[in-house]
């Protein structure tokens, strides 16, 4: 039965390897093949959530902006004015003119990460059963994912990022390391606890997600940069104030400019939930083979030899170890571990549990 045992574990453990046993660079690596293979299915929805939350934004900072509108010539006067001289009157102004870009970049932050997380959701178990090969359809997937599970997640991530963003941007950083998993968990028949699990999946792997981050908003920086090097001069010059105007307003042009200038966002909305995905799957299976190997050990009678001291008695113990089921295989390398450690000899990775 021993022996039945360790050669499921042994032979189970190649299959998972795929996805468990990969370096972040090849995490990376097949992220980005993912985006390639799954941006025309995604661009069309997530696009469309781009679009709606340019409009709600843009309906509901319109009357901030005009007001920031009428009083930039009064501010940039009184920057360019001696400090003493500033009056109590400018000084009031120049807050109110503070409030109002404050309160409006917030309602922009809030509006467009709210939809994003709801985005990312209502796509994240299509991705999920794609990258791993299941049989998916993405409108199936899609109705699925609108449950009212939805709502916590928009609450802890949608509201929770904006907020933080308010904040110097720490807690947002924060509630994305540990929590961005939250979009797989919530709507998968896999846990129970999707909150708890989606931090259990993320342990330990705080700053690789946050790499996903930092890449693809990188990525999306570098290739706005060129595009506003080329189309700058243009935007400026199609850009008019007019549109803000209560009594001339054409929330058409504000909306088409702002689209205009958020085409890269659009065209590179899949790359971070493309990434994620891939970084998701390796991390959930390597929770999945940990578990698994964790739970055949612990139904496994241990017992440990004396350290080898030479290759005959080393080959001995070992085989002695094979034979009578003592140890336990890597559940991260697969390499069997004949002696108590906390540490595999083989990978170097640190065991969760005591062996």
């Amino acid at each position: 039965m021993i022996t039945k045992i360790i050669k499921i574990m042994s032979e189970a453990y190649p299959r998972m390897e795929r996805y468990s046993n990969k370096r972040f660079s090849e995490v990376l690596s097949e992220g980005f093949r993912f985006f390639g293979k799954s941006w025309s299915t995604l661009i069309v929805p997530l696009g469309l959530f781009l679009l709606i939350s340019l409009i709600i934004k843009n309906l509901l900072v319109a009357d901030m902006v005009w007001q920031s509108i009428g009083l930039t010539p009064a501010i940039e006067t009184i920057i360019n004015m001696d400090p003493s001289a500033i009056t109590n009157v400018e000084l009031d102004l120049m807050m109110e003119y503070l409030a109002l870009s404050l309160f409006s970049g917030f309602i922009n932050t809030f509006v467009i990460t709210i939809f994003n997380i709801l985005a990312m959701c209502l796509v994240s178990n299509y991705l999920y059963n794609q990258f791993i090969g299941n049989d998916t359809k993405f409108f199936s997937e899609f109705k699925k994912a609108i449950n009212g599970k939805l709502i916590s997640v928009i609450l802890v991530l949608g509201v929770g990022v904006s907020l933080g963003s308010f904040l110097l941007s720490i807690p947002s950083i924060l509630i994305i390391g540990y929590y961005a998993f939250y979009v797989f968990t919530y709507n998968s028949d896999d846990f129970n606890q999707p909150l708890k699990d989606a931090r259990e999946i993320a342990r330990k792997s705080f700053w690789k997600i946050i790499g996903v981050l930092v890449l693809s908003s990188l990525i999306i920086l570098i290739v706005n940069f060129f595009f506003q090097f080329i189309f700058g001069d243009f935007l400026i010059q199609f850009y008019n104030t007019s549109w803000y105007n209560p009594s001339t307003r054409n929330f058409g042009m504000i909306i088409l400019y702002d689209l205009l200038y958020s085409i890269v966002d659009l065209l590179f909305a899949p790359l971070f939930i493309c990434l994620l995905t891939s970084l998701y799957v390796s991390l959930k299976t390597r929770r999945e083979v940990f578990v698994q190997y964790q739970t055949s050990y612990d139904q496994t009678p241990q017992s440990y030899g004396t350290p080898y001291r030479d290759e005959s008695s080393s080959m001995k113990s070992v085989n002695a170890a094979d034979k009578s089921g003592s140890g336990l295989y890597c559940p991260f390398c697969g390499k069997f571990v004949r002696d108590k450690t906390k540490f595999c000899p083989h990978c170097g990775e640190q065991f969760n549990f005591e062996i």
